[in-house]
């Protein structure tokens, strides 16, 4: 569940941050281009949640909100943005927020966790909220479908590397979106997953690309500017 993943123990290194953050809360965050930035935010029952925020230099022209593999966790979170997400992305003008929450416990809670992510990028990142990409990776790859369906009118495009939609909900919401389907080749049972949600997802009438890399395994290696191209494509 998200609760799992929100308002844990942090490294002390993010709990120096956050309580920064906190001590100037009334004026917002100051977000630094390029740089990572931990910023709390609190859901409706009080419940803390914390983003990882990178800023590009000058206003962003998008977002891409992104959610970690396994438990979700901060540390886990820090690594999924530092692989795929904080260095290209910003460059071309894109904000990143990354969400600390257990992506299959999303399924419970993803409308309250997507409003108050919404919130606020409407809020700090005004410019980038016509533009979000949502993204996740296994665990956080189940969780971005969850968040596409609780607010599918907010989202452009979802990237899952790898991920699948679960439970019997109606993908209908997702129609005339861009997706991307990243699995390893022997990613087996993470094959199967992406390639039946390819298949609800087309049925669906949303605009699909599954692409199965070579010889690699659940976790992918990826470089940024491939992640971003495909975004930037999505423009066109």
């Amino acid at each position: 569940m998200v609760r799992r993943a929100v308002g844990r123990l942090l490294p002390a290194a993010v709990v120096g941050v956050l309580t920064s953050s906190c001590a100037s809360a009334g004026a917002g965050p100051q977000l630094r281009a390029g740089a990572q930035e931990w910023v709390p935010t609190t859901l409706p029952d009080g419940e803390r949640l914390n983003l990882l925020v990178v800023a590009p230099e000058g206003p962003a022209e998008g977002v891409v909100v992104a959610f970690p593999w396994g438990r979700g966790d901060a540390g886990l979170l820090l690594g999924l943005v530092e692989t795929y997400w904080d260095e290209a992305a910003p460059a071309a003008g894109y904000a990143v927020v990354g969400v600390e929450a257990y992506g299959p416990g999303l399924e419970d809670r993803a409308e309250e966790v997507m409003g108050t992510v919404l919130g606020w990028v409407d809020a700090h990142l005004p410019e980038a909220a016509e533009r979000v990409i949502l993204t996740g990776a296994s665990a956080g790859g189940i969780g971005v479908f969850h968040a596409a369906l609780a607010v599918p009118e907010r989202v452009d495009a979802i990237v899952a590397m790898p991920g699948r939609a679960s439970g019997d909900r109606s993908l209908a919401p997702l129609a005339g979106k861009r997706v991307l389907l990243l699995v390893g080749e022997h990613d087996g049972r993470w094959i199967a997953g992406s390639e039946a949600t390819a298949e609800r997802l087309r049925a669906a009438g949303a605009d699909v690309t599954l692409q199965v890399l070579a010889g690699q395994g659940h976790v992918l290696g990826i470089g940024e500017v491939e992640l971003l191209r495909w975004i930037e494509s999505t423009h066109d």
